[in-house]
């Protein structure tokens, strides 16, 4: 059986990129599935050219061309890391981690009841907590940026971890509409819903970025070898 060169396995990867797709792990995944169509062409008729059989099985791709396999690739990943993160979670509404969770929400609520400035103390905490959230973005681009600099490769997994799987805005929406009030009146239902919120915040951060995040990386890494070198 005809098989694609290591020239013309390249020349998949330049062509995918001309095409749009700018992560290498999901160019691996198309060109592993252009490969395989063209060399399904072969068998049929081993004299065809390649560029004509990639032309054909581009085709097949339809008029938006890659671009909704990206997208169906990166909801992909967001709906799993959403998943890990939902079943990380979860943990601590059990005993004993809940112990822990409740006491946390119920320690935050008095602090906050027994304080006058409450407005000041809530806004504080929140420009806290949001510091550690910009501060690893931060971080996180930057080590990106550099090994993209060093192996030219952008995944599509480190894009899908800096956003958190698009779960960042869920939890910002708790954690202000306490305070946004007409009469800016702390009542105990708005001290308890600010507290709630906070503590899943940082719940949420914690398991994001400690537990997720390294576990994704770890399974892309053994998937693709060269994220090892990033």
């Amino acid at each position: 059986m005809k098989k694609l060169t290591s020239l013309e396995i390249e020349h998949l990867y330049t062509f995918t990129r001309k095409h749009f797709v700018e992560f290498y792990d999901v160019q691996t995944e198309l060109v592993d599935h252009l490969a395989n169509g063209i060399e399904a062409q072969w068998e049929e008729n081993s004299g065809l050219e390649f560029e004509k059989a990639l032309e054909k099985e581009f085709k097949k791709f339809g008029v938006f061309g890659f671009s909704e396999i990206v997208e169906q690739k990166m909801h992909a990943l967001e709906k799993y890391y959403r998943k890990e993160v939902w079943n990380c979670l979860k943990e601590y509404f059990k005993l004993p981690k809940i112990i822990l969770t409740s006491f946390s929400i119920w320690a935050l609520f008095t602090i906050l009841n027994l304080i006058e400035n409450k407005d000041s103390i809530a806004l504080l905490l929140m420009f806290g907590v949001l510091s550690f959230y910009i501060s690893f973005i931060f971080k996180e681009s930057k080590r990106i940026k550099e090994a993209q600099k060093v192996t030219g490769k952008k995944w599509l997994f480190e894009s899908v971890v800096l956003q958190f799987g698009g779960l960042l805005q869920l939890l910002n929406i708790g954690l202000y509409m306490p305070i946004i009030n007409d009469d800016n009146q702390w009542g105990a239902l708005a001290l308890w819903s600010f507290s709630t919120c906070l503590v899943l915040y940082v719940l949420w951060f914690f398991v994001s970025v400690k537990v997720v995040s390294p576990s994704l990386k770890s399974k892309f890494s053994k998937e693709h070898p060269e994220y090892k070198l990033s």
